[in-house]
């Protein structure tokens, strides 16, 4: 695993968040950075979003960022740029929509295996944007096909009500 070190020595981590269009990919982003929800119409990302955040590791402090990639296809020739060091990528998914799966693996071919990354440095995963402020966690038992053996998890998020699924989030 590739970790940089920034000139203030703190470990800064790069992570890759990326997944089809429409799946809450910058609401996750934002909820993880700690960072206010913007409430109104959707804004599409234009090739990539990045919240950078600190987080204490033991004794250690690492700067996380996620660099929250655009799911559109306009955007596919970036993907190789904005993959270049990556630490590890995160797959986001709306799990009521399974054919996104093949979306995903086109990603990790673009993403993850350029990068030589472990199993253990990829996480699928399935979230649910609730706009009824229902956080109902469960049903879904992650992906089927070619990348079924990475590690997958389930979120809910509430945009009205981002603390608690940030805090599924992070317990995952």
């Amino acid at each position: 695993q590739q970790v940089i070190t920034a000139m203030d020595g703190a470990l800064t981590i790069k992570i890759c968040v990326v997944g089809p269009c429409k799946t809450g990919k910058t609401l996750l982003c934002r909820a993880l950075a700690e960072q206010p929800i913007l409430q109104g119409d959707y804004t599409p990302t234009a090739a990539v979003r990045v919240q950078e955040f600190s987080r204490k590791v033991g004794v250690d402090t690492a700067k996380v960022q996620l660099w929250d990639c655009s799911g559109s296809q306009s955007y596919q020739s970036y993907w190789s740029v904005l993959g270049k060091d990556v630490d590890g990528v995160l797959m986001v998914m709306d799990p009521s929509v399974p054919e996104q799966e093949r979306e995903l693996e086109a990603l990790y071919m673009n993403f993850a295996q350029p990068a030589s990354l472990t199993i253990k440095q990829c996480l699928t995963l399935g979230l649910q944007v609730s706009k009824d402020g229902s956080l109902g966690l469960g049903g879904w038992g992650g992906l089927t096909g070619k990348l079924s053996k990475l590690p997958s998890a389930f979120v809910s998020l509430n945009p009205a009500s981002v603390q608690s699924g940030a805090q599924e989030a992070f317990g995952h």
